[in-house]
């Protein structure tokens, strides 16, 4: 009797637990990783298999992650080149005035 409750039940229900995690992790949405984790338990032979080919293709469909942007560093000196901060009189690097004399 161990043995049967142990195939039929404890690890269907394993696997099923952890298709519901994962697919959380995949992208899929709560109620989409609840019907994956229900298929898998009742019908495990078939379902298992079917998740993992629908999860290898959702992350080739998946755009690619964006680079995260730098900070603006700021306007060049015209002289030297160098990025400042905010809107200084004169460039903390070389000194010159920035701001034109009207």
């Amino acid at each position: 009797m161990g043995f049967f409750f142990l195939v039929f039940y404890l690890i269907p229900l394993i696997v099923a637990m952890w298709v519901f995690f994962d697919s959380q992790k995949h992208g899929y949405t709560f109620w989409q990783g609840l019907l994956w984790a229900i298929g898998v338990f009742f019908v495990l032979i078939v379902f298992l298999p079917l998740y993992f080919f629908s999860r290898r293709k959702r992350r080739k469909l998946a755009p690619a992650p964006q680079r995260p942007q730098t900070p603006s560093q700021g306007t060049p000196c015209f002289y030297c080149g160098q990025p400042n901060q905010g809107d200084p009189k004169t460039c903390p690097h070389c000194g010159q005035n920035l701001k034109i004399r009207q």
